[in-house]
């Protein structure tokens, strides 16, 4: 049941009320000033509700598409049209699951990231560097000219000023140089500090909702970054569990039944913006005792609210409920759950210095804040804390209109299509129920008397009268009724053709039909995929600029202001590249295999060292989602690897030297040998000769030839 207080005063009583001069600052009292504070965020949620009802209409009706469901006037309508069976044609639902796929896979790529952290192209060089630059450039310049009187030439004042101006150009260039090589480092540190933020704060989770609503709904938003205390478990260096409750960056998907814009707006960065939470009761209570947090007002409103009481103001819940499948009972909230409004939006300086927002404020000067109004209570304000006053909502559309808040879905380019498949598949269904058997026709006063059954089975006699007419027209006939299943078919197979046509998905891109052609083969292929992306890429600029590029570029404005280490900043911007991911992803793929396959010859890999190798290696199975690190070894492992086969090849070039040096050796210790030989005979001979004659002395020549 909605709350009655919440209902006290209509929507041009609020106006007028809203309207009225600020009251004097010795006029305020507590009471009033919460009641207009309250007032001022129920008049823009009523307002931006009412501005809201067209868009209600059309994200119950693209619900009703991906849940396959007909409207009660649309059942009814059928029905009076003599429609026997009630069927859908899941196309719409067919055309999202495929975007759904196609985008999460270039918004969350399985690892990688669709952004990147980069250095400006001429990073601009720290003040202490630039000072040196100055300071040496003079240093040099003075030694240049102390050089020149040594040598007799005079340099004067212009000459001098020519000098450091042409040796500071040329040490600016060295230095930038040098920052550009510590800016890349820099960068490549930030970009893991925020993908941790980003994993910590559960920003894939809520892309994968965001990409949900994206090919659904006319609108798609996320929420974040929201610091909020987060409780972490580590482990000590004994195994012992530590539980650290610190601040960190999170973000969550926001519906867009809850989001209630500004009439005329463009963005939640633009007028106001209101947005339905919903808080469990013991999330309430522990709001207690935080900053801008009224402990008074939060115990009022747990004491007043038990659960709900907006419902009477959102006619949508319940057939959203209902789609949703949250709840079979219409009007029923969830127990314990207490609704609440969070507003983003300018409020008058009189209105928040008597709440306590701040003590000197200029009254009738509007402020940039956030409130938070649960029934008639305000249980939070503050002013907006963001540096540069940016909120924390993001939105995108498939399909931008522009100058509007809401653009086009999936289900909204689908609808003429998917009506007209519709239509045509419950004439389908109806003509084949008549046509799948034979219609009977009977004389029923030509049956005989006590003949009342109307059934028919195989070999029944049916007992007739004679025909009163004399003829020979049989009391019984059978006809067959005409079936237009193949005209029908047809019919359904070109909408099918101009739903592609009109979402920008054909059918092809997830295996529905085998495109022929130039499809056959796997360039073509990737050719005629890129093409289709066309039609997607509108899609994913949107997320790039309006979601990514904002998200990624807010944690890095924390990062730099906030985070102590100085190692990870740097002169870099945010570079969105989902967009650009799906002109050049498969191709580059194709590219890559390409090369590899023609690089695959001793020549070539004489040319290309295996680091290069191993990283295109790399590259093309991540992008196959292949295990990386047990396919393709780490650079340290290749080192290593060469290193080793290098050492393998040098003992191996030592043995065949020293092999062939032997070779040549074995010739020289022959001829030494031989030499050694002939040596060695002649002394033989020499000393035979000398004993001969000892003998021939000693005993005489004839005993010593015997």
């Amino acid at each position: 049941m909605a709350n009655p207080l919440v209902r006290q005063l209509g929507l041009q009583q609020l106006l007028q009320r809203d309207a009225a001069p600020p009251p004097t600052t010795q006029d305020l009292t507590g009471q009033g000033v919460e009641t207009a504070l309250a007032g001022h965020v129920r008049l823009a949620w009523q307002r931006n509700k009412l501005a809201k009802m067209r868009i209600d209409i059309k994200l119950l009706e693209c619900l009703r598409a991906r849940r396959e469901v007909y409207s009660a006037s649309q059942l009814a309508r059928i029905q009076q049209n003599g429609g026997m069976n009630v069927v859908w044609h899941p196309l719409t639902e067919t055309k999202c699951k495929a975007a759904s796929a196609w985008v999460r896979e270039i918004v969350t790529p399985v690892g990688e990231q669709p952004w990147g952290i980069a250095p400006t192209p001429v990073p601009d060089l720290p003040p202490e560097i630039k000072a040196g630059v100055v300071m040496k450039a003079l240093m040099q310049a003075e030694q240049v000219m102390l050089q020149a009187g040594q040598a007799g030439a005079v340099m004067d004042r212009e000459e001098f000023k020519q000098t450091v101006q042409q040796l500071g150009d040329k040490l600016r260039d060295d230095a930038e140089l040098v920052y550009q090589k510590a800016a890349d480092k820099r960068a490549k540190r930030m970009e893991k500090v925020i993908n941790d933020r980003l994993v910590e704060g559960g920003f894939e989770q809520a892309m994968d909702a965001f990409v949900e609503d994206f090919v659904t709904y006319p609108a798609a938003i996320i929420k974040g970054p929201i610091y909020t205390r987060k409780k972490k478990l580590s482990w000590s260096k004994n195994w012992t569990p530590k539980v650290s409750n610190n601040p960190v960056p999170t973000w969550g998907h926001v519906s867009p039944f809850d989001c209630y814009p500004a009439p005329g707006s463009k963005s939640p960065q633009e007028g106001d913006f209101v947005e339905r939470v919903r808080f469990r009761r013991e999330e309430l209570y522990d709001l207690k005792g935080l900053p801008n947090y009224k402990d008074d007002q939060i115990d009022e409103a747990l004491t007043s609210y038990s659960n709900g009481h907006l419902e009477g103001w959102l006619w949508t819940e319940s057939e959203r409920q209902r789609l949703e499948q949250e709840t079979l009972f219409m009007y029923l909230s969830p127990p314990g759950v207490i609704d609440a409004l969070n507003y983003w939006g300018s409020v008058p300086g009189w209105k928040l210095m008597s709440w306590g927002v701040a003590e000197k404020l200029e009254p009738t000067r509007e402020y940039e804040c956030n409130v938070v109004l649960c029934g008639r209570f305000v249980l939070y304000a503050t002013l907006n804390p963001n540096p540069l006053g940016q909120r924390p909502y993001r939105k995108a559309c498939y399909d931008e209109m522009p100058g509007s808040f809401w653009g086009r879905s999936i289900p909204d380019l689908a609808n003429t299509p998917q009506q007209m498949c519709n239509a045509i598949a419950c004439a389908l269904a109806d003509n084949m129920s008549i046509a799948s058997g034979p219609q009977v026709w009977v004389h029923a006063d030509r049956f005989a008397d006590g003949e009342q059954s109307m059934e028919m089975f195989p070999w029944k006699i049916w007992q007739l009268k004679s025909d009163p007419t004399q003829g020979v027209n049989p009391g019984i006939g059978f006809f067959q009724p005409d079936s237009r299943a193949t005209e029908l078919m047809m019919t359904l197979e070109k909408w099918e053709v101009r739903a592609d046509d009109s979402t920008g998905i054909p059918r092809y891109t997830y295996g529905n039909e085998r495109a022929g052609g130039s499809a056959d083969t796997a360039t073509g292929l990737s050719m005629l995929m890129n093409n289709a992306a066309k039609g997607l890429r509108r899609g994913i600029a949107n997320i790039d600029a309006n979601v990514i590029g904002p998200i990624i570029s807010d944690v890095f404005t924390g990062e730099m202001l906030y985070n102590p280490d100085e190692s990870i900043k740097g002169d870099c911007v945010v570079v969105p590249r989902g967009a650009a991911a799906i002109l050049i992803r498969e191709s580059a793929q194709q590219r890559r295999i390409q090369f590899l396959g023609m690089t695959a010859n001793p020549i070539d890999a004489a040319i290309i060292t295996a680091k290069y190798r191993a990283a295109l290696l790399r590259e093309t199975a991540a992008a196959m989602e292949l295990p990386v690190d047990e396919v393709v070894p780490s650079d340290d492992e290749l080192a290593k690897a060469a290193e080793a086969a290098a050492q393998g090849q040098q003992a191996q070039m030592q043995a065949m030297q020293q092999a062939e040096a032997a070779k040549l050796q074995i010739p020289l210790e022959v001829e030494k040998l031989r030499q050694q030989g002939a040596a060695q005979q002649d002394q033989s001979k020499l000393i035979a000769e000398v004993v001969k004659q000892t003998l021939a002395q000693q005993l005489g020549a004839n005993n010593a030839q015997q």
